[in-house]
């Protein structure tokens, strides 16, 4: 038997078409769930039948359970984290830049009236007027 030696040549070109594929596949998935996705703070507000509010220029304050029993419930300013005593400071500094600012508070159903009573105080003590309750829609 003959062998034939044939001159093998490398290829010195990249052939983009499947990869610029697959990044236009991933780019169409990406943009149909980024608008489904809120936030990463998982909470599981009250379901209670109320009037829709439509806020133009709001602020989210999010009030999350301690991960762990012995440690302060979570706060977060716009998907920040915050503590307690900088809150006040935060709120106002954003009152001061736009004195129109409505603050939405979402509560975890299981967080004690208390917690959520010393927001509110805050976000008073701050002169934000325009305050809202986020919950859930009853179910019918």
């Amino acid at each position: 038997m003959r062998r034939r030696s044939s001159s093998l040549q490398p290829i010195s070109s990249i052939s983009l078409t499947s990869m610029m594929d697959v990044t236009f596949n991933l780019l169409i998935a990406f943009m149909i769930v980024a608008p489904t996705l809120k936030h990463g703070i998982k909470l599981e507000l009250p379901k209670i039948a109320a009037s829709n509010l439509k806020p133009k220029n709001s602020v989210v304050i999010v009030i999350r359970n301690a991960p762990e029993k012995g440690e302060e419930e979570r706060i977060y300013v716009d998907d920040k984290r915050t503590s307690p005593e900088e809150l006040g400071e935060i709120i106002s500094a954003l009152y001061e830049k736009n004195p129109e600012l409505d603050i939405l508070i979402e509560a975890d159903k299981t967080i004690p009236y208390e917690i959520i009573a010393r927001v509110l105080y805050t976000v008073q003590k701050a002169g934000v007027e325009g305050v809202g309750l986020v919950t859930e829609p009853a179910p019918k």
